[in-house]
């Protein structure tokens, strides 16, 4: 596969899976708990994918762990940081309302902490792990894959990869089985199940893509409009126990299979945009998400909650858009900055 390769639908089932975290996030005005947390699993497979079409073989060769890293940081930290600061001044305006659930010195503490992709202790007791950027704590242990991936990648052969995913696997499923739900890692109680998920998924991505010629071709049939038909269905409807494991073990590999064997005749902007759109929003949401859920507690507006909440996400998806510019040009000047050494070449970058 050459290195610039592009899998267009996976750009697609990222935009759907960003929008249904959202929603997700939104419960408290949209009425219900729909099947978001979901899509968190999506992501890890998806960046175990992608990351191993990129990397695997460069880091047998030309590519230096240190410029590994310096890439994944480039790529990912940018919007990151973009949503913490959101999250910083979000945070303010709630201390300000006296609605926070921080005081002035856990926020300073915590946006300290959290700028180094660190969970923080100093969560007003609300047991989260990023206090400040909720959603953030799937990103921390997708950049511990990505560390874990490059260091041990010499030892990582597919034996060891089919084991760490068993294992994994299994504990997420009995997890999910015992609470009833795959929505867990965020807090701090949970955190060990958040560390499963990802070693299972990550792991999976990567077998999945050195495994990739066993993906049946006839799925290259199915077309890009009902993968992303299927995944909203399921993103979008109330979660349950069963759809849960269903889609961990099979849903979200099997959509991936889709997209890596689809070649979309149209739609292609549609899907580019979508991508595009996946990262910013998923950075960006979740203090706007606490502003649009204390506004509508003060103003006791919850009957009109679905309709605030399809507002709040068309004026997410507006802002994420307009900040993927302003991303592209804030990576290229921290690759200036980091210089040049390790970061040549031209390798897919979809994974968030």
């Amino acid at each position: 596969m050459p290195q610039n390769a592009h899998f267009p639908l996976l750009d697609g089932l990222r935009g759907v899976a960003a929008l249904a975290v959202v929603w997700f996030h939104l419960h408290f005005v949209v009425g219900y708990d729909c099947a978001g947390p979901l899509a968190v699993d999506l992501f890890f497979i998806l960046s175990g994918f992608v990351v191993a079409a990129a990397y695997d073989r460069r880091l047998d060769h030309d590519l230096t762990i240190p410029g590994f890293l310096k890439k994944r940081f480039i790529r990912l930290y940018p919007m990151f940081a973009g949503g913490l600061l959101i999250a910083l001044v979000v945070q303010q305006v709630l201390i300000a309302c006296g609605a926070g659930a921080l005081d002035e010195h856990d926020t300073l503490l915590s946006f300290a902490i959290e700028a180094f992709w660190l969970p923080s202790p100093f969560n007003g007791g609300t047991g989260w792990t990023f206090p400040l950027d909720g959603p953030a704590w799937s990103l921390s242990l997708e950049i511990l894959a990505n560390v874990l991936f490059a260091v041990f990648h010499r030892r990582l052969g597919n034996g060891a990869l089919v084991a760490i995913v068993a294992v994994s696997g299994s504990t997420v499923v009995a997890a999910v089985l015992d609470l009833g739900t795959i929505n867990e890692g965020w807090s701090w109680a949970t955190l060990p199940i958040g560390l499963a998920r990802v070693s299972f998924a990550f792991p999976l991505g990567i077998l999945m893509y050195r495994k990739r010629d066993l993906i049946p071709l006839w799925l290259n049939h199915v077309p890009a409009w009902l993968s992303l038909a299927l995944l909203a269905i399921v993103l979008f409807a109330p979660e349950s126990t069963l759809i849960d494991i269903a889609f961990l073990l099979v849903g979200a590999p099997l959509l991936i299979a889709i997209g890596y064997r689809t070649k979309p005749g149209a739609g292609h902007l549609l899907l580019r945009r979508l991508g595009e759109l996946s990262y910013p929003i998923y950075a960006i949401h979740g203090p706007l998400v606490l502003l649009v859920q204390g506004a509508v507690k003060r103003s006791g507006l919850h009957a009109l909650g679905p309709i605030i909440a399809l507002i709040a996400l068309s004026g997410m998806v507006i802002v994420s858009l307009s900040l993927v510019g302003w991303e592209a040009t804030a990576r290229r000047r921290l690759a200036q900055m980091l210089g040049p050494r390790g970061l040549t070449g031209t390798v897919p970058e979809m994974a968030r």
